[in-house]
């Protein structure tokens, strides 16, 4: 600054005394000199300064957009990678549970059977591989996924469960993290397969209400609970919708009378991140 400054004095003095006498000798150029001294110098010093300042504070400011814009960027990369490892820890959980039940199929001879549940298997493992690349899917896609595990569970536990889903038309293209339901669902379907009465309701419905997608379980439950495993599948739920929604989600799970239970889920109806 002080060098381009001492330039810019320089030329202009030799200006000065140039425009003033024609001709540049050493006394012309200390008359001019003196007379730039004793004029208005400050006031060139001050604009030079608040030009300087103003690049300097517009530098600045396209610097800090530029490193805000690659840390939002690399905080993405990192949340689509915690969702990832979310979501592969959640997929051999389902696979283990859904291979003992055709195990378990077979073990009572009952081929039939046993060859529609791995059919089943087979749609829902493609539904998986399809999905390695995606959080999110239509709502209408994570209920076929559903109805393909119940269709297995039915053969498990036969009169066990009386299932119904009620879905309402207007949710089945809202997206929802994929395989957010099936550990619900899952949950369900132990508490009920532990009670000794036929016939257990299961109930799953899904509608739209104050603009946010509300879905709700209610399943029947032991009055003594002999299954802890669901721990890790509800964490991992919680997990991957504080990552994807920020929190802007309700997962709550209340005893209801009657020995019934209900788990009450709501997200917004919808989300970038995929």
């Amino acid at each position: 600054m002080l060098a381009i400054f001492t330039f810019y004095w320089t030329l202009t003095i030799i200006e000065v005394t140039f425009l003033k006498a024609g001709t540049l000798t050493y006394q012309e150029l200390r008359d001019a000199s003196n007379q730039l001294l004793l004029g208005p110098l400050h006031m060139d010093f001050i604009v030079y300064i608040a030009v300087f300042c103003g690049g300097y504070a517009y530098s600045n400011y396209k610097s800090s957009q530029h490193h805000a814009a690659l840390n939002e960027q690399l905080e993405k990369q990192l949340i689509k990678v915690e969702l990832q490892s979310l979501k592969s820890q959640l997929n051999p959980h389902f696979l283990f549970n859904t291979l003992n039940t055709i195990a378990s199929l077979i073990r009572l001879e009952d081929k039939k059977n046993a060859i529609k549940a791995l059919s089943e298997l087979s749609l829902m493992l493609r539904k998986v591989l399809e999905n390695e690349s995606h959080q999110l899917i239509p709502f209408h896609q994570e209920i076929n996924f559903i109805e393909s595990y119940l269709t297995i569970q039915k053969m498990r536990f036969e009169d066990k469960l009386d299932i119904r889903l009620k879905i309402d038309d207007a949710c089945l293209q809202i997206p929802i993290p994929f395989m957010l339901l099936q550990p619900l669902v899952e949950n369900a379907i132990q508490h009920g397969s532990q009670l000794e009465s036929n016939k257990n309701k299961l109930q799953l419905n899904a509608y739209i209400k104050h603009n946010r997608l509300v879905v709700k379980l209610m399943n029947k439950v032991p009055e003594i609970e002999g299954n802890k495993g669901f721990g890790i599948g509800l964490k991992n739920c919680r997990q991957r919708m504080e990552k994807l929604y920020n929190n802007d989600f309700e997962l709550s799970l209340t005893k209801l009378e009657n020995g019934y239970f209900e788990t009450f889920l709501t997200l917004p109806l919808g989300n970038d991140n995929d």
